[in-house]
């Protein structure tokens, strides 16, 4: 069997950018509370994820919005999708450098064989830890 994509950049640039293990929290809809609330619902799942800084072209993307934010990209097997509110998906979060990170874009996506989609490049912003305030 060919060694994939993913794998064969991950081993060449494993000395300059190595993977670290990350979790997946994947978005699984929400639940209502008796209040009326609802409360997001998540899977969570071990991933091996390739960190960078975004580049100046990715935070172009944002449209300016949330400079101040702390942006990265990664790169990761499977297809993960931003936020996408229109259509009602994404909001998923992925769990490194003690900090959770929303992926708010996924602007590629890399296909091997007959279209199955191998990995992606995603833009994840830093989020506010929660308040610790009652």
């Amino acid at each position: 069997m060919m060694p994939s994509l993913f794998a064969m950049a991950a081993a060449a640039t494993h000395a300059v950018l190595p993977c670290i293990v990350a979790t997946l929290r994947m978005s699984d809809g929400y639940d209502t509370q008796p209040d009326g609330t609802t409360r997001p619902r998540y899977n969570d799942v071990l991933v091996s994820v390739r960190i960078q800084p975004a580049s100046a072209a990715d935070l172009a993307l944002r449209e300016g919005l949330g400079q101040n934010t702390l942006t990265r990209t990664v790169y990761m097997p499977g297809e993960i999708k931003g936020v996408d509110r229109a259509h009602q998906f994404g909001g998923d979060l992925l769990l490194f450098e003690g900090a959770t990170w929303l992926v708010t874009g996924q602007p590629e996506l890399w296909s091997e064989t007959q279209g199955e989609v191998k990995w992606s490049r995603l833009l994840v912003t830093r989020q506010e830890p929660p308040s610790q305030n009652p």
